[in-house]
């Protein structure tokens, strides 16, 4: 009997948006060559007698001695070299004079409360400034004397601050040069791409939306990057060998960034105080073929025990018996402290008894994930839990595996990976461990690019959809995005994406986000190729029959589709439907002909639910459909607004919530419940109500400085002035911003700084062409000053 295999990249949900945080620690992969899965753990089973690590007072506040009384714990220095990762020094130099290895480094750093300077003096090194002057000291006659001096300053600071050392050597990917450029990458503000990350929508989502195509994406993601390490080296804040060994971990790793949707960076904070308190919440279902079993993950959100267990596990909510368990292990007491390993992206097999998740390691103080991703397999019968893939050791390539998905019969598994610098999809035959590789992409760091995004595997294990995503870093224009499908069979690989019949043209536009039917015959996608007769500004969504040759749209409406799911033999499809201010789940019907909402009010009816749903995995049959949501009033038991995981039977019309993050603490005692704390002072808006034209106070040449934008009326700004007009900006944001001339005819810069304002006059006709130095290359502005 076919079974429908599991498609989960990550949930969609869409929240209400919230302010943007301070500077924080992304979605980031940590430890080169460090294995996420060789600490001891204890099975699910076993739990109860498990010896748990001691968890250690949990950090509020920033043990930076350099930071603000007021600054949370992820605070970091307001400065270009620190948000751009121009390390002062060559790592390589630092593992030579101390003798360690970047694990070492790891296993350190992973506590903010300890330092480079602790393990130095272990090492032979107890005085942190003549370490600083010997890791600089190769490059101090090139540089000359001031640079130089420069240079041991900061070279101190990683040594003796913990939290900055760490980002600074294993959160290559954190760094604001991406959401900076999102208007050109997104087509969304700054401001607004970070408010979806932190409602964890992928990138590549987030780009989908605005009509964006992985490719383009992509291809733009790399010029930013190639730009800022370009940056950094020019003007001597770190080597052109530190450069490009930045530049290879943040390429190999951008592929997986892009298409991952749960956000790894700290709260939402105000002058030290959390904006929202955290609640427990439940999210990215997957459902078995059979409709029996939802595996799923669970946010741990009491942060003493995230740190003892890890923030997320993955759970399995067996429908028929109405219990839950945790699939994912308990992790055994770590060296130095606790030891969080984090569990989630979960897929299931069509019988329920197989789960593939991804895992990685958190640091010491709020269980965040920094560690290698690694692929994990458990079998629910027996308990045993493996890892899945092997990284490859000796490279400065993303050693993560990622994106699992089992087949619904259980016999083979797909997930990614990077092999000699391309990011590959590696299909695995089990129980034998046998692998083949399905698609490569081309090496990273070349001026073209070719990855493949997005995997999804038949019920047979036979055919694998991806996305292939190929282009020119130079010219975004010329960037492709279309469906292909693999038979791992016969070797044939056939492009999904085209106009209706077996002949069907090449499309233009972009094609993106398949789904494969358990069959493998039909697939799903998005797409806004106009031969399909997508209008400009739009998307939309299509089944390919492949043994038929014919294209069909699905109606979605006025709203734009994400993450389809298809049920067997095509009978039904489905998907996300994102609105201007929410978000629905949807399922059409191939007999119908039309598209009903899922995420109903009271879990019947055409009326959607007052939440947010969305990220819907079907069953083999059709019949039900799991989903995320934030909805009160969905007829399964009145919801905090926290997200949970629900189940639609589509025969009944009947709606369940299924999802208990509790069973995720492993029957650890909970801290007793508190009174809400007096909420704090609210923030200012992340980008306040500004004049579209300034007042006579202001006129007629004030900018103002909001988070991450520059504003005169509209963002990223062209200043038109006479010789000898005085300029003022206004700085009306939360986090630190400055004025800094990139080209023009006279330079000037401004202080870093959160408040306040700075003038300049400028008496020079010419184009000035000014940035932020902390939000560059995308925070950017211009004053042209004419002629006298």
């Amino acid at each position: 009997m076919a079974r429908l295999q599991v498609r989960r990249r990550g949930t969609t949900t869409l929240l209400v948006a919230v302010a943007a945080a301070l500077a924080g620690c992304g979605d980031d992969e940590a430890r080169t060559g460090a294995s996420t899965t060789g600490a001891p753990v204890s099975s699910p089973a076993a739990t109860s007698s498990t010896a748990l690590a001691v968890a250690k007072p949990v950090v509020k506040k920033s043990p930076d001695s350099e930071a603000p009384a007021t600054a949370p714990a992820h605070w970091l220095p307001p400065a270009a070299w620190v948000y751009n990762h121009w390390l002062p020094y060559d790592e390589s130099r630092l593992y030579a004079l101390l003798g360690i290895t970047r694990e070492q480094l790891w296993a350190q750093l992973r506590d903010d409360k300890r330092t480079l300077a602790q393990l130095a003096a272990e090492h032979g090194h107890p005085d942190p400034a003549k370490l600083a002057a010997e890791l600089v000291a190769p490059r101090a006659a090139a540089v000359g004397p001031t640079r130089a001096a420069e240079l041991r300053r900061r070279a101190v600071s990683t040594i003796t601050q913990g939290h900055l050392a760490q980002h600074l050597f294993f959160h290559s990917l954190h760094q604001f040069a991406i959401p900076s450029a999102a208007p050109d990458i997104f087509g969304v503000t700054d401001a607004t791409f970070r408010e979806l990350r932190r409602q964890e929508l992928s990138p590549l989502a987030i780009g989908r939306l605005q009509g964006r195509s992985p490719a383009a994406v992509e291809g733009q993601a790399i010029a930013v990057l190639h730009e800022r390490v370009q940056s950094g080296v020019k003007g001597g804040a770190m080597s052109a060998e530190q450069g490009r060994l930045l530049l290879r971990r943040q390429l190999t790793q951008l592929p997986r960034w892009l298409d991952q949707a749960r956000y790894n960076g700290p709260p939402t904070t105000h002058r030290g105080d959390l904006v929202q308190k955290p609640k427990d919440y439940a999210s990215n279902p997957a459902i078995s073929a059979t409709g029996r079993f939802v595996a799923y993950e669970a946010y741990r959100q009491k942060l003493p025990l995230a740190v003892k267990l890890g923030e997320i596990a993955v759970l399995r909510a067996d429908l028929r018996t109405g219990r839950t368990r945790l699939v994912s292990a308990i992790p055994g007491k770590g060296t130095g402290g606790p030891n969080p390993i984090s569990a989630y992206n979960p897929g299931i097999s069509g019988d329920g008894r197989r789960v593939a998740y991804e895992s990685s390691t958190g640091n010491q103080n709020f269980a965040k994930r920094y560690g290698r991703i690694g692929t994990l397999l458990a079998d629910t019968r027996s308990g045993r839990i493996r890892a899945v893939g092997t990284p490859i050791r000796g490279t400065a390539d993303s050693q993560s595996t990622w994106g699992p998905e089992v087949a619904s019969d259980g016999r083979r598994m797909i997930y990614q990976a990077v092999r000699g610098g391309r990011t590959v999809v590696i299909a695995r035959t089990l129980p034998s461990g046998a692998q083949t590789t399905v698609v490569a992409g081309q090496k990273a760091g070349a001026a073209t690019y070719r990855d493949p995004f997005e995997p999804t595997v038949s019920a047979d294990g036979v055919r694998v959809a991806y996305t292939l995503a190929t282009g020119t870093v130079a010219d975004a224009a010329q960037a492709r995005s279309s469906i292909r499908v693999r038979n791992l069979r016969t070797g044939r690989v056939e492009v999904a994406s085209r106009a209706d019949g077996r002949g069907g043209a090449a499309l233009g536009g972009f094609s993106a986000d398949p789904a494969i039917s358990p069959d493998g015959r039909f697939v799903a996608f998005t797409s806004t190729a106009p031969e399909l007769g997508v209008k400009a500004g739009s998307v939309g969504l299509f089944l390919r029959d492949l043994d038929r040759g014919r294209t069909r749209r699905i109606p979605t409406g006025a709203a734009r589709p994400l993450d389809p799911a298809v049920a067997r033999r095509g009978r039904t499809v489905a998907f996300t439907a994102v609105g201007k201010q929410a978000a629905q789940v949807m399922a059409w019907d191939a007999n119908r002909g039309t598209a009903r909402v899922v995420s109903a009010a009271g879990g019947t009816g055409t009326a959607p639910a007052d939440g947010f749903s969305s990220d819907p995995s079907i069953s083999a049959d059709g019949r039900r459909i799991a989903f995320g949501s934030t909805a009160t009033d969905l007829g399964a038991g009145e919801g905090d607004g926290a997200r949970a995981v629900y189940v639609h039977d589509r025969r009944t019309g009947r709606t369940r919530r299924v999802s208990d993050p509790e069973v995720a603490y492993a029957g650890q005692k909970l801290p007793p419940a508190k009174p809400a704390p007096a909420p704090p002072a609210a923030p200012p808006p992340a980008q306040p109500d500004l004049p579209a034209t300034p007042d006579a106070v202001d006129a007629p040449s004030t900018v103002f400085v909001t988070d991450n934008a520059f504003v005169d009326g509209e963002q990223r700004p062209t200043v038109l002035v006479s010789p000898g007009t005085l300029v003022t900006w206004r700085w009306r944001s939360r986090q630190s911003h400055s004025v800094q001339l990139r080209t023009g005819p006279k330079r000037f810069a401004s202080k870093v700084r959160q408040d306040g304002s700075f003038k300049y006059r400028f008496q020079e006709a010419g184009t000035y062409e000014l940035v932020c130095s902390l939000h560059a290359p995308g925070m950017k502005m211009k004053v042209v000053v004419g002629q006298s």
